[in-house]
């Protein structure tokens, strides 16, 4: 099951806070209320935290939830429901670690039920929230960054639901986190895991493409290794590929040409150090390697005329 799906199960139509009061009606088609739960038993006790946590009343929520625990205990059917709400009212006071916590228990120990479904979604919540900056609390105070964490639990999540559209976000969210924090060789990964594990994905061709940018943003510079040069040139290779009608509009060949260039001036950089060192062998056979790989291009030119002031041929 999806995350839309999850979501949809959480939040369409009748609420949780209402869920064990409704049976669907095959015939009709519709929700049927069933008789107002009463208090006393698990299910109305329930309902009734349920309902407090819906009126954005978390401490009445709280408070139905600790009488609950007290009356019916770990061993009620109900307990991963009730586990969930209380996860729920953690995340509304901003207690988000307290959340997690309670969350990792359901997923561990309720694991292929539709309540740890619901688990992972706000377990993916929390993730992104983590991600976002927020401290973890420590001794009641905010001092521990909390974004490791939030990387370990989308790990987690695709993990334990893989081939599911959860999966899909969680990889695609934290590929956005290494773009957007300027971290492109750790982007450019999640982006091919994202592109080769969901070949299907609405997101597919969003992947090939940051992942292509990510590759070309981690080229550091002419004194450092041009992996990332031929790594993007590949990438975009494939994009233009499978993308041909977008990749022309988006111009892609002039990116292509501007790595040609790129790799063609570090080429030549490398016979210049050797021509000032007096490495003149050396130097000739870079000049050559220029001329030959990249002959279309500035430094294809110069390599030319660099041969000919030492008195060799291309």
């Amino acid at each position: 099951m999806g995350v839309a799906a999850w979501l949809s199960t959480v939040s369409a139509g009748f609420g949780q806070e209402r869920a064990e009061r409704l049976r669907f009606d095959p015939e009709r088609g519709t929700w049927q209320e069933l008789a107002k739960l009463e208090a006393g038993t698990a299910a109305g006790d329930l309902a009734i935290a349920r309902a407090s946590f819906a009126a954005e009343e978390y401490a009445g929520a709280r408070k139905a939830i600790n009488r609950w625990l007290k009356d019916y205990g770990t061993g009620s059917e109900l307990y991963p429901q009730v586990v969930l709400l209380r996860a729920r009212v953690d995340k509304a006071h901003r207690d988000y670690y307290l959340a997690y916590g309670r969350l990792t228990e359901l997923l561990d120990e309720y694991g292929g039920t539709a309540t740890a479904s619901e688990a992972a979604v706000e377990m993916f919540n929390v993730a992104e929230v983590f991600l976002s900056g927020v401290r973890r609390k420590f001794w009641g105070m905010r001092l521990l960054r909390a974004t490791d964490l939030g990387l370990d639990i989308l790990d987690d999540l695709a993990v334990r639901f893989p081939e599911t559209e959860l999966a899909e976000q969680a990889i695609k969210t934290k590929a956005d986190y290494f773009f957007a924090r300027g971290d492109f060789g750790l982007a450019e990964l999640e982006y091919s895991r994202l592109a080769q594990s969901f070949p299907r994905s609405r997101y597919r061709r969003y992947a090939m493409r940051r992942s292509a940018d990510s590759a070309l943003a981690s080229f550091g510079g002419m004194r450092f290794d041009d992996a990332p040069l031929v790594e993007a040139e590949e990438r975009y290779r494939d994009y233009a590929a499978q993308y041909r009608g977008l990749a022309e509009q988006e111009q892609v060949g002039l990116i292509l040409e501007d790595i040609q260039e790129r790799r063609a001036a570090k080429e030549f950089d490398i016979g210049a150090y050797y021509d000032k060192t007096h490495q003149h062998d050396a130097a000739t056979f870079y000049y050559r390697s220029t001329i030959k790989y990249w002959p279309d291009t500035i430094a294809s030119r110069k390599a030319l005329g660099a041969l000919q002031l030492v008195g060799e041929g291309p």
